[in-house]
């Protein structure tokens, strides 16, 4: 495309180096939220649909890609349900734009449980004492919204109370003989209205009660003697109308003695050590409550310290063992607890490397204890890092001028530190250099290569 016109030049050669005008595809995002809605559970199903769009470049717009993905979530039951749509969802079908991300804003459908009140009212019934055994069972049951019904929970108590002696008897079902299976109702509250049977005196009736005592635990023998006794008819005078034949006496020093294990050491009184001398009361029912020592365990912080050292790198592997023990109550010692972890820690290069032991390697063994607190301070092994110095010297060549291409490469190390190698470093860059004139033509080596 180019012609000479100058006649002083015989041959003149055009080197032509093309110009051109480039459009560089640009990045772009879109953002998808996902719809969301809340509701709370009514026995039906709900459902949420959609997104919305925002993009950061007006020259983008939905127009510019293409969804094959589901935007549509539902669900009857309590719970959350995730719409679940993903940026490979979307496709970007404009050439104009390289990186077009897809960033996902989370939405859902939440169904929310509800509360539900149930009301379990114990049967009850009465009678007149006839030495005869005498029962009362079942319940009834209200509940406060038709969607909960006696088949969402189940029933583990004992729906029954008997008695033979004059008194009253709870059937002492509780809210937690009811245990809700209908993950629909949040908090399903079980309302317990009581029921009794009642078997009413015809004569009277002598209440005994052991005295009692209870101690924590502290190393030394606890004991209580004695017991008081009222009569439900002021005619009868407990202090010389009945004969006892017990012992009305208990002592215990331990949570745990023997096969004795609830901390209880029990008089042991009973009715039939109760005898009445007042032929005035053809039927005298002694109602006993037994009588008790009772020692609770205590608690106790143990304090485990992990053993730690610092050391600078050799290349050689280093471990540290052990820790210390600190217990914040004379009555408990090392003996009283087990060790099942592992109190090592071993490393060979620079860092740190933690013990990791957990109140979980500890096990109390002392059962006068309640509560063993295992408290870990941590200990590391600290392995250093060491400076070292490489000298990298690159190769060299110098040659007379001949009009040939001369060329050099590589380079050689010396490394301060023989732990120290050539595997630990990369070279990013060229360590060749090649010339032809007369002059010096360096490889360019750097540090930062």
């Amino acid at each position: 495309q180019f012609t000479n016109i100058n006649p002083n030049f015989a041959n003149v050669t055009f080197n032509v180096t093309d110009g051109y005008q480039a459009i560089d595809p640009i990045d772009v995002t879109v953002t998808i939220t996902e719809h969301s809605d809340e509701v709370d559970y009514d026995g039906e199903a709900h459902e949420v649909t959609g997104y919305d769009v925002s993009i950061d470049n007006d020259l983008y717009t939905e127009a510019d890609f293409t969804f094959s993905g589901d935007d549509r979530v539902s669900g009857t039951d309590a719970g959350s349900y995730d719409m679940e749509i993903t940026p490979e969802d979307f496709t970007n079908t404009n050439d104009n734009f390289a990186n077009v991300t897809f960033v996902i804003v989370d939405g859902r459908l939440v169904i929310d449980p509800i509360d539900v009140t149930v009301t379990i009212t114990e049967h009850s019934g009465e009678s007149d004492y006839d030495g005869e055994k005498h029962t009362v069972t079942g319940y009834d049951v209200s509940i406060d919204n038709i969607l909960y019904t006696e088949a969402d929970f189940t029933f583990s108590g004992n729906a029954g109370v008997s008695g033979t002696d004059a008194g009253s008897y709870d059937m002492g079902l509780t809210a937690g003989d009811f245990t809700n299976s209908n993950s629909n109702f949040a908090n399903v509250t079980f309302v317990i209205v009581g029921g009794q049977l009642v078997i009413d005196p015809i004569d009277v009736t002598v209440s005994i009660t052991g005295a009692n005592n209870t101690t924590d635990y502290d190393g030394q023998e606890h004991a209580v003697s004695g017991y008081t006794a009222v009569a439900g008819n002021s005619l009868y005078d407990v202090t010389k109308d009945f004969t006892f034949s017990g012992t009305a006496e208990a002592s215990r020093t331990n949570v745990v003695e023997g096969t004795d294990i609830d901390g209880q050491t029990d008089m042991g009184l009973a009715a039939d050590q109760f005898t009445n001398i007042n032929p005035n009361f053809a039927n005298v029912t002694f109602n006993v409550t037994d009588g008790y020592q009772a020692i609770n365990p205590i608690d106790v912080t143990v304090t485990i310290t992990e053993h730690s050292d610092t050391v600078n790198y050799d290349g050689e592997a280093h471990t540290v063992t052990g820790y210390d023990v600190s217990i914040d109550n004379d009555l408990y010692t090392e003996t009283d607890f087990i060790f099942s972890g592992d109190a090592l820690v071993r490393g060979t290069d620079a860092g740190s490397y933690d013990m990791e032991l957990k109140p979980e390697d500890f096990t109390n063994t002392n059962d006068n204890f309640a509560n063993v607190i295992f408290v870990i301070v941590d200990g590391q092994l600290v392995i250093n890092p060491i400076n070292v110095t490489v000298t990298i010297n690159g190769h060299f060549n110098t040659t007379t001028y001949d009009g040939a291409e001369h060329s050099v490469e590589g380079y050689d190390v010396e490394i301060s530190n023989d732990l120290y190698t050539e595997a630990d470093f990369t070279f990013s860059g060229t360590a060749e250099a090649a010339r032809t004139d007369e002059g010096t033509t360096f490889m360019g080596l750097a540090a930062d290569q």
